[in-house]
């Protein structure tokens, strides 16, 4: 349950990016760094304080997740 807990704030926060990067109709590339950074900044603080006992694969997730992010970001 404790994992499922982790996942659903994560997910939150994801879908709350999501939603400030669609809610104009055109988005602004300003708007869509900041996002990109606070995600990062998000995982990253996010790995970094999980417990001991977190399971491997979602540390790993977390990890692949913000390496995607870093690859798409330096695509702007």
């Amino acid at each position: 349950w404790e994992a499922l807990q982790m996942v659903t704030g994560w997910l939150k926060v994801f879908r709350s990016a999501t939603t400030q990067m669609s809610a104009t109709k055109q988005p602004m590339l300003s708007t869509t760094h900041a996002i990109f950074r606070g995600l990062q900044r998000h995982l990253k603080t996010t790995i970094a304080g999980l417990p001991a006992t977190a399971d491997p694969a979602l540390k790993e997730g977390l990890v692949n997740a913000h390496r995607k992010l870093s690859d798409y970001f330096t695509k702007f």
